[in-house]
């Protein structure tokens, strides 16, 4: 009994450090998660590992309370993140690091107000499966339900949106291998205890970058991005300077915490050469990822520095996005011929007329044709 001691102390040691930031977690918390749940599924998953216990304070603090902010809870079973500890040889310090999960990433999107709904299956040898990229594209599977399925061959995403539309997209194996063996934490965490997981979130994350982002998407794309590079997620994490900090953070005078102070140190914080229309509709997306009114994700920002800086550190990608998309769109409005989604080229707007399949033909095939001018085809654009 005696030898568990140190670990019985060391767990209640970072139980107390989570609860003592409990009321910053209340702040950032979006409304279908609570402190009480957060902090009960993050310690259940540190003391389930015991290498988190040997971790630094400020790192697993720094990792919970950016799961606060996701929305995200830390638990393998439910594969929305992972506490996954790693040593830094030249520090001779352990790390806790913050990988999101497949599910996690599932969470995000649907949160962004755009996507309807997204499904993830790896598909094995012994599936029926059809995939055909094209004019019209095609994705069937059938899983085989009568005994041992083989070998995973690979992994697909289905997202379907909230205007009707929807994409897909394919990895093998051999290609999720391929990221795998680029990670950090190849032989060690979920691609070993969770490999099928680990190839959904795979596929989902290179087809996310042609659907719509939200704040929270990009933060933790870019935390796994900096874990599988094996590099520092420290400024992503906010870690830096004494963990006492924060418990004097959540002991600050009732007069810094007054909601009309607080509203104007938020509008004191924002950038200057910001469009107001921007900053309005960045506001309502981070508001409803975090399912948040704009007034209360003001108050939470302009209530923790750190907080607040990570808000804005974000806003200008997410304004390259939107001006990317709102050209794309006016682009759109001028040239009526459509851009094939896989290709990316220029589409006819209407089947070809000397061809007998009646198919559609793309611009750059068009464009050597004998009887392009005043082709049917084209008459409408021309």
């Amino acid at each position: 009994m005696a030898q568990n001691l140190p670990a019985v102390q060391k767990a209640a040691d970072i139980r107390g450090l989570l609860e003592k930031s409990r009321k910053q977690m209340e702040m950032v918390l979006p409304k279908h998660l609570t402190a009480d749940r957060l902090l009960r599924v993050a310690m259940t998953s540190i003391q389930r590992t015991p290498k988190l216990m040997e971790c630094t304070s400020q790192s697993l603090l720094a990792c919970v309370m950016v799961c606060a902010q996701l929305g995200l809870e830390p638990d393998q079973f439910l594969g929305q993140a992972y506490l996954v500890p790693f040593r830094d040889n030249k520090k001779g310090v352990t790390i806790c690091t913050l990988i999101p999960g497949y599910r996690g990433y599932i969470a995000l999107a649907r949160r962004s107000g755009e996507v309807q709904s997204i499904s993830s299956q790896v598909v094995y040898e012994k599936d029926h499966f059809e995939l055909s990229y094209g004019i019209e594209d095609k994705l069937v599977h059938r899983p085989h339900i009568d005994g041992d399925r083989g070998k995973a061959i690979g992994a697909f995403v289905v997202f379907k949106y909230k205007d009707g539309g929807y994409s897909f997209d394919f990895m093998s194996t051999e290609d999720i291998e391929k990221i795998r063996k680029r990670s950090k934490a190849a032989t060690d965490g979920p691609w070993v205890t969770d490999w099928a997981e680990m190839a959904k979130k795979t596929v989902i994350k290179r087809h996310v970058k042609l659907a719509p982002l939200s704040v929270e998407f990009q933060r933790a794309v870019a935390l796994e991005e900096r874990a599988n590079l094996g590099e520092s997620q420290a400024d992503l994490l906010d870690i830096g300077g004494d963990p006492d900090v924060i418990e004097a953070e959540a002991g600050e005078t009732s007069e810094a915490k007054d909601p009309e102070a607080l509203l104007k140190t938020f509008d004191a914080s924002i950038p200057k050469d910001a469009d107001p229309a921007l900053v309005e509709e960045y506001l309502k997306r981070v508001a409803a990822g975090n399912v948040k009114t704009v007034g209360e994700i003001k108050i939470a920002a302009a209530s923790d520095p750190k907080e607040l800086a990570s808000l804005w550190k974000l806003f200008p990608g997410w304004c390259k996005q939107q001006k990317a998309k709102a050209k794309k769109e006016e682009s759109g409005k001028k040239a009526p011929a459509h851009i094939d989604a896989l290709t990316g080229e220029d589409m006819a707007p209407e089947p070809c007329p000397a061809r007998e399949d009646k198919a559609i033909m793309a611009k750059s095939y068009c464009a050597k044709c004998t009887e392009r001018e005043g082709c049917p085809a084209w008459v409408n654009v021309d």
